[in-house]
Formats: structure tokens, C-alpha cells, sequence
């Protein structure tokens, strides 16, 4: 069986990568000094973290997470996971559950969560979270997920399509996304995600990533990154 999620991790962890240097950040996870500029290398380390401590987290807000989110973020400890389209919240040894929780504890948060609607990363240009789709279904295993854009105020006219079908396929398509961009543009990358996820990011999700393809294209060629 393939592990989406050692395949995911191997792909976005790469030697000399950096973070910005907080108090919160444990000796364990340091692979380097921090630098004059307050950045230093770390490293991924094995989670430790039980179920049951994202169970009281779910307890807490009313949310619900899909099981393999929960697999994904207790396998390891790492300092940062912004994937440039997505940025997915990272789990430090001492803190491991802060930027859940952070996700889950503010005003849009306790507008979207009763109706089903679980807040669990942020958008690449920031517009907004991204979000579980709980509604209509009795799977926990996995869900549907959806971009929520924040200015709606919790109004459900700020709510996306499904732009993938399931937070494996998000894995799977983020994976491919990470590699083919070490020798590709990411508009170039982008598009094989209608076809790794036909059902979600190639059905109705393809508007949003054309739009995503399209502004990545006009960076380029502007500005050339």
C-alpha cells in the first residue's frame, strides 16, 4: 500500500531548510544556529503525539478532522509547511497542536464549524482557510475539501467548490507539486492535478486552479519567478 504521507514528507523536507527563530522552537528540532537575519535549518522528528489529544481538540471546538489529517500530522514533528499554494500547519515538539488550534479559534471559525465546515490550513494567497467538508456524509475517514474566502465574514457566499475530492488526493496532488517544481514552473505543475484528482481539483475545482495556473503564468512572465 502506498504511504501518501512518507511520500509527502519526502518530497517537502529537504536539507537547509530554514524557519524564522521564535522562543517556541525546541533545541530538538534546531539542525543549525539561528543566522543574523533570526533564521535557522531544522529537521523532521518522529511524533509522539496520541489520537486522543487531537480527540480533545475536536471535543473542544465541535470539529471533526479526517482520520488520514490526523495520521498526517502526528506523524512527524516539523517546524513549517507552507507548499507555496497551500500552507498546511506545522507541529513543533513543545507545541505540537498550536496552529490547529489556531485554525479552529477565531471569529470565521465559530461561524463555519456548526454547519459542518472545518477550518485545517490557509489558502496560498491568504484569501482564506481551507476547509473539511463534513456536511452529508457519516465518512470520517476523509473529506471533501473546499477554500473559504475570509472577507465573507462567515456568509456562505464566500465558499469555493470542492477544489479536491479528499485530503488523500490534496496529499497526493501536493506531492507531485513539490517534486515536478524543483525543474518545472508551477503553472506547468499545476494542470496534472485534473487528472491525479479528476473528481475534485478536475471536475469542479478546475476553475480555481485555472485561475491559480493563470496568476502563477502572468508572476512569470512579469516578473519571472
Amino acid at each position: 500500500m502506498t504511504d501518501r504521507i512518507e511520500q509527502f514528507f519526502k518530497a517537502y523536507w529537504t536539507t537547509g531548510m530554514k524557519s524564522v527563530y521564535t522562543e517556541k522552537v525546541p533545541k530538538e528540532i534546531m539542525l543549525s544556529e539561528v543566522d543574523k537575519d533570526g533564521w535557522y535549518e531544522w529537521k523532521l522528528i518522529p511524533g509522539t503525539l496520541p489520537t486522543d489529544e487531537y480527540k480533545k481538540v475536536e471535543a473542544k471546538f465541535k470539529a471533526t478532522f479526517p482520520e488520514n489529517f490526523i495520521e498526517w500530522h502526528k506523524r512527524y514533528f516539523f517546524a513549517d509547511c507552507d507548499c507555496s499554494i497551500i500552507k498546511l500547519p506545522h507541529s513543533l515538539p513543545k507545541k505540537p497542536l498550536e496552529k490547529l488550534i489556531d485554525n479552529l479559534d477565531w471569529y470565521i471559525p465559530e461561524q463555519l464549524i456548526p454547519i459542518g465546515l472545518i477550518p485545517f490550513a490557509d489558502e496560498g494567497t491568504d484569501a482564506g482557510p481551507l476547509v473539511f467538508d463534513t456536511r452529508n456524509t457519516t465518512d470520517k475517514k476523509d473529506f471533501p475539501i473546499r477554500v473559504y474566502d475570509h472577507e465573507y465574514g462567515g456568509d456562505l457566499g464566500g465558499l469555493s467548490e470542492i477544489i479536491f475530492s479528499s485530503f488523500n488526493k490534496m496529499l497526493e496532488c501536493l506531492t507531485h507539486f513539490l517534486i515536478e517544481t524543483k525543474s518545472k514552473k508551477s503553472f506547468e505543475v499545476i494542470p496534472d492535478f485534473y487528472i491525479i484528482d479528476p473528481n475534485g481539483a478536475g471536475s469542479t475545482g478546475k476553475s480555481y486552479w485555472n485561475s491559480w495556473t493563470e496568476m502563477e503564468k502572468a508572476n512569470f512572465e512579469e516578473f519571472g519567478y
